[in-house]
Order: structure tokens, then sequence, then C-alpha cells
């Protein structure tokens, strides 16, 4: 009996809680790279909405390391942010498919794009909700942008909040990327996880340079 999930949302689902067999399905479904698209998607357009929401609220939580004055940086950040992440996708892909081949030959480029895709888009979740929900009432002033922007740079507790979902983001990443290598090139656990951590310094390294 196949359990597969078969659609998009299934296997989008099914990520969160069995990523391992999830990838193991995904790999042998035809429609696998549409569905990596999508994942990737979903993630690009909702940064798209937290920066639009950033521009409504008159936000600015990070300064910028691009030359741009901070108080219109979010004006350009929102067209960098959907074509960071895909070009980093591709990247970290392409790089960590090349690292593979120090250990094997098994394996295509087009499968790691596909697993990375859901890894990406699932870890993401991880701040992506609290930076869309708190944007958003940010934008239609039901809290004050700048304010709380104090507090998650100052020792309060929405800091120590901010500090736990980024240790989250950081873990969820590593696994699922791991996983994804493992699901791949089937490796073993140790060099699974030494991709899975190449993969995402380079996401991460490509996205803050157009997106901080």
């Amino acid at each position: 009996m196949n359990s597969s999930p078969n659609t998009f949302a299934g296997y989008y689902r099914a990520s969160v809680i069995r990523p391992k067999t999830t990838f193991a399905n995904l790999l042998q479904d035809k429609n696998a790279l549409r569905f990596a698209m999508i994942a990737v998607s979903v993630t690009a357009i909702l940064y798209t909405f937290v920066y639009i929401f950033l521009i409504l609220g008159g936000g600015q939580p990070f300064k910028p390391w691009l030359n741009i004055p901070e108080n219109i940086y979010y004006h350009y950040n929102v067209f960098f942010c959907a074509p960071s992440m895909f070009l980093g996708w591709i990247l970290a892909s392409g790089v960590t498919h090349l690292v593979s081949r120090l250990f094997t030959t098994a394996g295509r480029f087009e499968q790691v794009l596909c697993v990375f895709a859901f890894g990406i888009s699932i870890s993401s979740w991880t701040t992506g909700a609290h930076d869309l929900v708190t944007s958003f009432l940010g934008a239609f002033h039901f809290i004050s942008q700048h304010d709380y922007e104090l507090k998650l740079n100052s020792p309060t507790v929405w800091r120590t909040l901010l500090w736990i979902l980024m240790v989250a983001y950081l873990v969820w990443f590593i696994v699922l990327f791991s996983v994804g290598v493992k699901s791949v090139y089937k490796l073993r656990a140790g060099q699974s996880f030494l991709l899975g951590v190449v993969r995402f310094v380079i996401y991460q390294l490509f996205f803050l340079i157009f997106n901080r």
C-alpha cells in the first residue's frame, strides 16, 4: 500500500512530523520539482508580506548591511526577498551536491533541490509565524512597531522568546537538511549532518546579505 501523500499539501504537512518517510516518497513523485517550487514560493510570499507590513508600520528591526538609509530600507528590500530566497536555494543546493561527490556518486541535483525546498519552507515557519503576526499588528497599528522592536533588543521576555525561536529555526533547518541529504545521497549520519550544516550556512549567509 502506497503511503505517499501525493499532493503538495500532503507532503507539506507530512514533512513536519515524518520528514524521512516523506522525503523518500517525494523523491519518487513525478511532480516533486513542481512541489519544490511551490514550497519555496510559500516562504517567499510569507516574507514578502512581512516586509510589506514593515513598510506600512515603519519597522526598522535591523541596521541594514546594504548601503541603503534605514528609514527606506524595506521599500527596497521587499523586492530582494523572493529572488534572494530562490537564488540561495539553488546556490546552496548546488554547492551541497558538489561537496557530496567527496563521499558518493549517488543522488541527483534535482533531488536535492526538492528536499531542500521543503526543508527551507517548513523550517522558516519557526520564526516566520512570529514575524508575520507582529509585522501585521504593527502595520495596522494594533501595536507600535517601533516600541516592539525596542523590546526585542532589550532584556525583556520578548527578546527571550525571539532567541528561543531563532534556536528552533537553527535546529529545525539543520535537522531537515540532514534528513534531506541522507534521503538523496544515502550517506552515514555524520556525513549527512556535515552536509546539512554546510547547506544551512551557505543558504543563510546568502539570504542575509540581501535581507539584513
